[in-house]
């Protein structure tokens, strides 16, 4: 199933990847989460296995990508993840679990 991700690596900068998917969001990384180059729309949780999303950010990736009616879709994603609690509260950023791929 494919889902929208985030690509972490230690090499390079995150990036958002199959964002026409918004039926599931994680990150995956290939190794510690501590080792991963982050940036200002994508920090580590404090736990050590979440990422936080700044929400703005990652509309605006998906609107450059895939134009405005994308971000419909996007917001319904966003409105479900807070009905769970995984946004902060003020809803402007929101957590994906990290998959440790190890590769």
């Amino acid at each position: 199933m494919a889902t929208m991700i985030v690509r972490l690596r230690a090499d390079a900068a995150p990036e958002l990847i199959d964002l026409e998917r918004l039926d599931r969001l994680h990150a995956e990384c290939p190794g510690a989460l501590a080792d991963a180059r982050l940036a200002t729309w994508c920090r580590a949780a404090d736990d050590g296995e979440h990422v936080w999303l700044d929400v703005d950010a990652c509309r605006q990736f998906g609107i450059a990508a895939h134009g405005g009616s994308w971000a419909d879709g996007f917001d319904a994603m966003i409105a479900y993840a807070s009905s769970k609690g995984w946004t902060d509260e003020a809803g402007a950023h929101v957590r994906a679990h990290v998959e440790h791929t190890g590769s």
